[in-house]
């Protein structure tokens, strides 16, 4: 026996079975089976986070705590089990407590990356490790895009907290916009290329801004989420020329990018930039039909 080998406490979980999920048949192209470590947990509150394998230190901190809070509030966290933002994630999960599910690109026997043999078997034990692989099967680059469908199908939310412009976790993405997941990004600063994947899906309103797991939470349950009440208010942002111009168009009414354009007589590229500076600094948001609002 391999050390570390999920195969032989896992099981087929095939399409007949009365538990299979619905959300995995909506997929055009559906799994056959697949093998299970573990108990697959109830998926009405299951929310993925994905990102770069090689992310920033804020951006691990961030993960983890959104799948700290997500877990503690009763929602299951789904990612890939690789390095970087879906280990920490699955960490954060396993912090709180909480259940959590790796969809991995490779077989239960060999489990990749190898250096997270312990933390699927965490995981294993209170949520669940599934693959379509077979059990002796290593992953390849087509394994890694094929298991980015399966992390959306079994999310009802998809937040991408930090990703180059090409990166896996785009994959995710987008199949979360093709099936209607809502889908959330973290509006990194602008010229930091490991956020550029998120600050694009941001500027072309393909997703929401998350700054922390309350935005998902209010997002999906329709219900305020109380945060502490801050002792004091943290300083004032001294504005550039271009945010001052774009918040105080915001200021009338909410504006699409389009109307901004117009309004401020900026090129389409200046406000997108300007907007997703904004939001990075709460000051706005996108609404459910892509128009921006100022926040304060």
């Amino acid at each position: 026996m391999r050390t570390h080998d999920l195969s032989h406490h896992a099981f087929d979980f095939l399409p007949s079975d009365p538990a299979w999920p619905a959300c995995l048949e909506e997929l055009p192209d559906p799994p056959a089976k697949l093998r299970v470590a573990g108990e697959l947990p109830f998926l009405d509150r299951a929310v993925a986070i994905v990102g770069t394998r090689r992310a920033s230190d804020d951006a691990l901190e961030l993960a983890r705590r959104m799948g700290r809070d997500l877990a503690a509030a009763g929602f299951v966290v789904v990612s890939g089990g690789a390095e970087g933002i879906d280990a920490a994630a699955h960490h954060g999960a396993l912090e709180a407590e909480g259940r959590s599910i790796a969809v991995l690109a490779s077989g239960l026997s060999r489990p990749y990356p190898r250096a997270h043999a312990s933390l699927f078997e965490r995981i294993a034990a209170s949520g669940a490790v599934v693959t379509e692989a077979a059990d002796d099967e290593d992953p390849r680059a087509h394994t890694f895009l094929s298991r980015n469908r399966l992390i959306a199908a079994l999310s009802r939310a998809v937040i991408v907290v930090q990703a180059p412009a090409r990166s896996g976790a785009l994959s995710t993405a987008g199949h979360a916009r093709i099936s209607g997941r809502p889908l959330f990004a973290v509006p990194w600063a602008v010229d930091d290329v490991r956020g550029e994947g998120g600050v694009a899906l941001l500027a072309r309103n393909q997703a929401r801004a998350c700054r922390h797991a309350d935005d998902v939470i209010e997002a999906l349950t329709g219900e305020r989420v109380a945060r502490p009440r801050r002792a004091a208010r943290a300083p004032r942002t001294r504005l550039d020329e271009d945010q001052q111009v774009v918040i105080e168009a915001l200021r009338a009414r909410p504006s699409h990018v389009d109307d901004l354009v117009r309004t401020t007589g900026l090129p389409a590229s200046r406000v997108q930039t300007t907007l997703t500076t904004l939001m990075l600094l709460g000051l706005a948001v996108p609404d459910e039909r892509g128009a921006f609002r100022r926040m304060r």
